[in-house]
């Protein structure tokens, strides 16, 4: 397939741009724990601008520091920030991308062990938030010079943004968070009606474009999915306002805190690619602003096919950009991306107060891998699931030559009842499975043909390695009872509420599960290794980092 309008150049405010594919605002916890930049935040960024991605969009950093919502978040509510905004602007202009950065306030939403107090909001609460832990914040209500307060400190924030050499800013006005807070018929105690909050919003924006020479983007909710939330006729009376004021480019996103679902802020698993499309689509046909679509457009084919028919000028490819942060160059070079499984692995890690981690990419915070040793060596594989083939690919790379014996191709685990705690799109799986396969054949891997359980002649010598990936077996073959009972369990409802336990989930998937103690075919004067499930019962990430480390290590250590 040809991706001529994913890659073709466009604009934003007359900044121009090599191609439609950004990535989105997403917090990573590696700055410090005052905000300041690190060498692993400016390598993360740096890697998806020489990835290929068109404009890079910075993690959200609050005006004012009463607004932070998270741990490590990035910090520019005071000019000591500006020269490592200086430094991370420059490593991404480096790989020929555009630099952005989103400037958002949590409001309500703002962690009180961040701001040592209360939060400063437009609803005094109670209001729920949940990151390291469930809580309620009762925030304190705007007055009149706490809101003029706040318009000086996102103008004050914009000037560090230019002053840094940002090439476009985003305001994050969905989501629940503090402009999204303003605009809220439900959320909002301190501007008496639509007009007023409305007016306010234009006169931030009008205020910020009128003090900066860099475009202005806004990040607007098609609708929020709960009952006295924006909908996507509030949104659409609201866009003239911010095209009067000078905004940019709307970005259109979805979801809020009090979402029926409020995981479709991050849209997991279970929710079809681009869910957000048809709102992007709408707002496009009733604005002359160049609009980015969000939400699950990770698909190549989506995404391309979603500037085909117009409905956006830019996609937004968040987590297929930390599965694969050279989800832009595979992609224009026909070459095999590593699959998002949006499990949202990512989000529940940032959540509990980690660093980003990824299911499929154990490298997601670092483009360093452990120094390599001098002499090649022949590895030898069972088992063809995640962990055996993330070895083999690890392995070849590092210069090793690899056979894998894959059993089949039936890849069981797409067959699971249960993966994160979501029912498994069992498309998606398959892709990842296959998309690992193909990785491996790039890498230089043999693999045997279907059906060989046995290494062929002249891999049952001279071999220096046998790595065990063929995963856990179940105690006294409990294995089909067990999902048998997970199937039930998560069709029913108050059963199905007992399944997002994170302990029986465990006790059900890991701890009835036992190691390999059976050995693979021994191979004379070759050490044998147990990777992932063999050595270890536990998730896919787990797993695939534990087969990362032991390809380079053995490597190393040899």
């Amino acid at each position: 397939m040809s991706y001529v309008h994913l890659f073709s150049p466009s604009t934003i405010g007359g900044v121009e741009i090599r191609n439609r594919v950004v990535l989105p605002s997403m917090t990573t916890r590696l700055a410090t724990p005052s905000g300041e930049i690190t060498p692993e935040l400016v390598s993360y960024y740096q890697e998806r601008a020489r990835g290929g991605c068109g404009l890079v969009i910075v993690e959200m950093a609050s005006p004012q520091r009463r607004g932070r919502h998270r741990g490590r978040e990035l910090g520019i509510d005071s000019d000591e920030y500006i020269p490592g905004l200086r430094s991370l602007v420059a490593a991404i202009h480096e790989q020929g991308a555009r630099a952005g950065i989103q400037l958002g306030h949590g409001g309500a939403r703002a962690l009180p062990t961040e701001l040592g107090g209360r939060p400063l909001a437009a609803t005094a609460g109670p209001i729920p938030v949940f990151e390291t832990a469930r809580f309620v914040n009762f925030p304190e209500l705007f007055d009149e010079d706490s809101l003029e307060q706040l318009v000086v400190d996102h103008v004050d924030a914009a000037r560090r943004a230019e002053e840094a050499g940002f090439d476009v800013i985003e305001l994050h006005g969905a989501h629940g968070y503090l402009l999204a807070q303003l605009i809220s018929a439900d959320e909002n105690r301190v501007l008496p009606d639509f007009a007023a909050r409305y007016d306010f919003l234009a006169s931030l924006v009008r205020r910020i474009v009128e003090a900066v020479g860099i475009p202005l983007s806004y990040r607007l909710s098609g609708q929020d999915f709960y009952s006295a939330g924006q909908t996507l006729d509030d949104s659409l009376a609201f866009l003239p306002y911010l095209e009067d004021a000078g905004v940019s480019a709307i970005s259109v996103t979805g979801g809020h805190y009090k979402s029926v679902d409020p995981e479709i802020m991050i849209p997991p698993m279970p929710y079809e690619d681009g869910v957000f499309l048809d709102a992007a689509r709408v707002v496009k046909a009733r604005t002359r602003l160049p609009v980015i679509a969000v939400g699950r457009v990770n698909a190549p084919a989506v995404a391309e096919d979603a500037l085909a028919q117009g409905w956006a000028d830019f996609v937004a490819v968040g987590r297929g950009q930390i599965a694969d942060p050279h989800w832009a160059r595979k992609t224009q070079q026909q070459q095999q991306v590593r699959e998002c499984l949006a499990c949202n692995h990512c989000v529940r890690t940032m959540r509990s107060g980690k660093q980003l981690a990824c299911a499929v990419n154990p490298t997601v915070t670092t483009t360093d891998r452990p120094a390599a040793g001098t002499a090649a060596q022949r590895r030898l594989v069972f088992g063809a699931g995640p962990a055996g083939l993330t070895y083999a690919v690890e392995s070849a790379r590092a210069g090793h030559e690899v056979y894998v014996i894959a059993r089949d191709r039936t890849w069981k685990a797409a067959a699971a009842p249960t993966f994160n705690g979501y029912r498994p799109d069992r498309q998606r799986m398959h892709r990842y499975f296959d998309g690992l396969w193909k990785e491996a054949v790039e890498a230089g891997v043999r693999i045997s043909p279907a059906g060989e359980l046995e290494p062929p002649p002249e891999w049952r010598t001279d071999v220096d390695v046998v790595a065990d990936a063929r995963g856990a077996t179940y105690v006294g073959n409990l294995g089909p009872l067990v999902r048998i009972l997970i199937r039930v369990l998560s069709r029913v409802p108050l059963p199905k509420r007992l399944m997002k336990s994170d302990r029986l989930h465990h006790i059900l998937l890991y701890d009835l599960r036992n190691p390999r103690r059976r050995e693979p075919t021994r191979i004379p004067g070759a050490r044998t290794i147990k990777i992932g499930d063999a050595a270890q019962p536990g998730d896919l990430a787990a797993a695939v980092h534990d087969a990362y480390i032991q390809a380079w290590k053995e490597h190393s250590d040899d």
